[in-house]
Formats: C-alpha cells, sequence, structure tokens
C-alpha cells in the first residue's frame, strides 16, 4: 500500500486547525467572567484540551508547507521553523499549563501572583518565533507563488493583528486568521503538486 504523505499532511492541517479553532472559541466564547474566573468554568480543561489535540495535530502536518517552497526554499525554512517553534512551544507547551495547571491552582489555593523564573524569557522567545516565522513565511508564499497570494497576506496580517493585543474575545482574531491560513495550505496539498500561480 501506498501513502500519500503530502495529503496526509495535509488532512493534518485542515482536521488540526478546525479542532483546534472550535477547542479555543469554546473556550473562551463560553466560559462565564474574566481572568482566573475563566479557569473555575468545569469545561474549560475539557475544551483548552480538544484545542490541543488540534494544536499537536497540525505540528503533525506542519512539515508539507515545505513541499511549496519553490524559489523561495531559506525562507520557507526560516519559516517553518519559527512557526512549528511558536506552536510547540505557545499551543502546546503554555497551552498545557492554561488547559490544566491553572485551573488546578485556583481551585487549589489561587494562581501565584509571580510566574516561574525563566518563563517571560521562555514567553518571549517564543513570541519571537513566531512574528519572525509568521512574516518569513508569509513573504515566501509570495515570492514561491506556488499557493495562493492571500495565504501570504493572511500569515503576515494575523502576526500584525497579534501585536495589536485585540480587546476581550476580539484577542482570537489573530489565532483564527493564521488557522485559516494553515487550514487553505492543506486544501491545497490535498489537490496534488504545487502549482505556480499568477500574480
Amino acid at each position: 500500500m501506498t501513502v500519500n504523505v503530502r495529503r496526509l499532511a495535509g488532512w493534518a492541517l485542515i482536521v488540526g486547525t478546525i479542532v483546534a479553532a472550535a477547542g479555543y472559541l469554546a473556550a473562551n466564547l463560553l466560559a462565564p467572567g474574566s481572568g482566573e474566573e475563566v479557569f473555575r468554568y468545569q469545561n474549560w480543561p475539557l475544551f483548552e484540551g480538544i484545542a490541543l489535540v488540534g494544536d499537536v495535530v497540525i505540528a503533525l502536518g506542519l512539515p508539507v508547507i515545505l513541499t511549496f517552497a519553490g524559489r523561495a526554499p531559506k525562507l520557507h525554512i526560516a519559516g517553518y521553523v519559527g512557526v512549528f517553534a511558536a506552536l510547540v512551544m505557545l499551543n502546546v507547551g503554555e497551552g498545557t499549563t492554561e488547559a490544566f495547571v491553572k485551573p488546578y491552582l485556583v481551585g487549589h489555593g489561587g494562581i501565584p501572583a509571580e510566574e516561574p523564573a525563566g518563563f517571560a524569557v521562555f514567553e518571549g522567545v517564543a513570541l519571537l518565533t513566531l512574528v519572525v516565522g509568521s512574516i518569513c513565511l508569509g513573504i515566501a508564499v509570495l515570492r514561491a507563488r506556488t499557493l495562493p497570494w492571500w495565504i501570504g497576506v493572511a500569515l503576515i496580517v494575523s502576526c500584525l493583528l497579534g501585536a495589536l493585543g485585540l480587546p476581550g474575545a476580539w484577542f482570537l482574531v489573530p489565532d483564527l486568521v493564521f488557522f485559516a491560513a494553515l487550514f487553505a495550505i492543506g486544501i491545497v496539498a490535498l489537490r496534488g503538486r504545487p502549482d505556480r500561480t499568477a500574480v
């Protein structure tokens, strides 16, 4: 039996982005209150756990991005590395803390006022890799022309929207734009070999 790894990775991006987006939306839109109160919501760990599963599936499918490198292979590699590192560090690493550790702490004395030593550095590095990775990958997509141009724009815009620090539930918009771009890459991966697209 021959396995088409590219199509499998495409499916991983499609399924992963849908599952992650559904988990994040459910957790953040259904949880009552704000601040520490959201961690008291009984379904918070469930919904955040669903989002984590989606993030892991995305990470498994993410290497398919490299098959669209075209004439911008170095930028594609830099973008892939940055996005993958941020996905693992922020969505999976920090997401595990948000999903399971903080709800436990809220019910057992509260979340400490001070973050653990080195956590700010960890988060800073993760955010930097996300910014660099998203911009590099967005530019690479625009230069390579093996994917629709709007995917490259969406990757860059998601980064810029994230930097704005949108209030309330609007803070999810950058992630959803980013997931939409990855979803579209998955769709293109399912269709077969990358072709140069018109400008």
